[in-house]
């Protein structure tokens, strides 16, 4: 069910003229219905998690130069057959997109819930690495949460691994012992090096398989929003006010806003979100990012050293990212 991508872009008949001799033949591509000449450009991998033919993968393997989603993209399967996908969507919040090759009864993955991970966990990554070919490496889970990366996303929520991966890696799978999708192979810190130097990060499978379904559904990502704005309680904080490590204060409430209307005050410090509670202000951020537009949320929240609950509509965010 792993797979590899390539993507390409129509060459001009002039250019083709230009570049006879220099092109190797496993560049290009004629298109079979359209008899176009198309030179390969990108490279990465992919997941297929349907067996009608829809394949994930990041958003940046599907990207042209130019900063436009490719309009040709290939998917060719582990027993060497290549089909022309379709792009159906692509979410620039999470580095997310799905694709849609014409074929039927294909294997796929099943995602895991990887809520469930912990660090030291053993992780496989699969992908084509360079475009060598089909290739699995080992590692652990070196961290979760990772939200400091770097790449500019709206929402990180990164595993960090130390299985090597490698350029073409992108958009393959993270998995576990029972082959199930943990993550998605997304991204590395190389400190200038250009190769892998153990640290590697993957979209964890519980934000994929939302952001996933809504834009195989509908193209677009919906994300749920209450108006709130937060930022963490230091451990010094949390330890004078005796919250757990993770609480959040408010520093904005949004108006008019689900928020506002349940109550809610900037100062307040949210300690849990329907009894569970969380880790930092974008891991609580990303959680109401989940919901959908219309469930209620019952927030914990402290005020003048009492604690209080609450309860909160969530609308579709404005604007989304």
């Amino acid at each position: 069910s792993v797979v590899s991508i390539r993507t390409a872009a129509t060459i001009p008949p002039e250019y083709i003229r230009r570049l006879r001799g220099r092109l190797d033949r496993s560049d290009i591509k004629v298109d079979s219905q359209t008899g176009e000449v198309q030179m390969f450009i990108g490279l990465g991998s992919g997941t297929i998690i349907h067996s009608d033919g829809y394949v994930i993968t990041n958003r940046h393997v599907v990207m042209m130069p130019n900063n436009t989603l490719a309009k040709t993209a290939y998917v060719m399967l582990s027993d060497r057959r290549e089909f022309k996908a379709a792009v159906l969507g692509s979410d620039d919040s999470t580095d997310i997109a799905i694709l849609k090759i014409p074929e039927r009864n294909l294997p796929c993955a099943r995602f895991a819930d990887s809520d469930q991970l912990r660090v030291g966990d053993t992780v496989f990554a699969i992908g084509n690495p360079l475009g060598v070919g089909m290739t699995v490496t080992s590692g652990i889970v070196s961290a979760l949460g990772r939200s400091d990366t770097g790449v500019g996303l709206l929402y990180q929520d990164f595993i960090q691994t130390d299985a090597p991966i490698n350029a073409g890696n992108s958009g393959g799978p993270l998995i576990d012992f029972e082959g199930r999708i943990i993550g998605m192979n997304t991204m590395i810190r190389t400190a200038g090096q250009g190769g892998n130097i153990g640290i590697g990060f993957s979209i964890p499978a519980n934000l994929i398989s939302v952001v996933a379904t809504d834009l195989a559904n509908t193209g677009k990502v919906t994300r749920g929003f209450v108006g709130l704005f937060g930022e963490d309680l230091s451990a010094e904080e949390c330890e004078k006010m005796r919250l757990r490590l993770g609480s959040v204060l408010i520093t904005e409430v949004a108006e008019p806003s689900p928020a506002q209307q349940s109550g809610l005050k900037k100062g307040d410090v949210i300690t849990a979100i329907d009894g569970k509670s969380f880790d930092s202000w974008n891991d609580l951020r990303i959680a109401i990012s989940k919901r959908r537009p219309g469930e209620v949320v019952q927030i914990s929240f402290l005020r003048n050293r009492t604690f209080s609950l609450t309860k909160v509509t969530v609308v579709e965010r404005p604007n989304s990212p």
